[in-house]
């Protein structure tokens, strides 16, 4: 007869000194010894382990890098552990996955190449038990493993060895605990006014949702396109004043950075006159006749940096604006390797003074 079994999601977190070189994925021999370390760490808080299954992802991940919508590194693990379930049967164990040539054998559980920007790490551990033993360990697990499960210089000292990450402590959790550390980080850096996204795609990612974020900016999860679409605004079209719409422009700004780091696909949506050049991936705001000369006006703010560009064209004013600005470089040597303009770069936003509108400038 087929035992029901139980799967809990937990975290092996390491805080790190920064490092410049490292392996982000443990070899499958290393992998294996590491699991052996992180289940003796674990049976001092929780002595039933041993009557569970102890599965561990031997990447090292960067807390955002592990916590994708639908928590794809743990559904691997899952996924990996019903697969020999069903074809040797269940029986307590410790087991590890580890690298062969440098990457894991399924692709959510391969940390990216790069060393990591923040000081710390994450592996993710999966613990299978039998349903009957489930809820005794989750709630042991859910109130004393962040206060309790350190972890001991052994596995700390193998991931010095062996992929180059000098820990200073180390913490056994809970996938719980670690998503509410992540919130906390986010409310030190002032962000946690964008949270509600991040913790509806972890935890509730099945269903739509739509968010009314910091600075009026409005956003939403369509679970069917596994996307967020996020309400766009040019800023003739913004009901404020530049003040709101440099803040409106950081949050967007803030939300698209934070959906990138934790692997969110998003898109800008706008209507008219704003429409969107894929190309460019920018979105461009028709600004109507002008019977000033052709002109590029650059629109910065002292904080926020570019805000946008006016270009001056044929008699026509666009406003364009980059969606990454990581690419506004680029984007402005293309406006201007096209075209023999003036530039002319403003420190604030130029606008009109009886419309209020974007204008171009003839000086900064």
């Amino acid at each position: 007869m087929n035992q029901t079994l139980h799967h809990i999601r937990l975290a092996a977190g390491l805080e790190i000194e920064p490092a410049v070189q490292s392996r982000r994925a443990l070899d499958r021999e290393k992998a294996s010894e590491l699991a052996g370390h992180l289940a003796a760490d674990l049976a001092r808080v929780l002595p039933s382990a041993n009557q569970a299954l102890l599965t561990v992802g031997a990447g090292q991940f960067e807390p955002n890098e592990l916590l994708r919508p639908g928590l794809p590194a743990w559904l691997a693990l899952e996924d990996l552990v019903d697969n020999l379930v069903r074809q040797s049967g269940f029986r307590p164990q410790v087991m590890a996955f580890g690298a062969s040539s440098g990457r894991m054998a399924h692709a959510a559980l391969q940390p990216p190449d790069t060393p990591p920007l923040g000081q710390f790490i994450v592996l993710p551990l999966l613990l299978t038990c039998p349903a009957d033993l489930a809820e005794a360990i989750e709630s042991t697990l859910e109130n004393e493993l962040f206060e309790t499960g350190s972890i001991d210089p052994p596995a700390r000292a193998l991931l010095q060895e062996s992929a180059g990450m000098v820990s200073v402590h180390g913490q056994l959790l809970t996938a719980n605990d670690l998503i509410a550390l992540q919130h906390v980080q986010l409310d030190a850096a002032g962000l946690g006014g964008f949270w509600p996204v991040i913790e509806q795609l972890l935890l509730a990612g099945g269903t739509d949702h739509d968010f009314d974020l910091p600075a009026n900016l409005n956003a939403c999860w369509r679970t069917s396109e596994k996307r967020i679409d996020i309400q766009f605004l040019g800023h003739d079209q913004s009901t404020g004043n530049d003040i709101d719409y440099v803040l409106w422009t950081r949050a967007f700004r803030t939300l698209a950075a934070l959906l990138d780091a934790h692997g969110v696909t998003w898109r800008a949506k706008a209507s008219e006159p704003v429409i969107f050049d894929p190309a460019q991936q920018m979105m461009i705001e028709t600004g109507g006749q002008t019977e000033g000369p052709d002109s590029l006006t650059v629109h910065q703010h002292p904080d926020l940096g570019l805000v946008a560009w006016s270009l001056v064209e044929d008699g026509r004013i666009m406003h364009l604006y980059p969606l990454q600005p990581q690419a506004a470089g680029r984007i402005e040597r293309d406006l201007t390797a096209r075209r023999s303009v003036p530039v002319v770069r403003c420190r604030e936003i130029n606008t009109n003074p009886s419309t209020g509108k974007l204008a171009p400038a003839t000086s900064p």
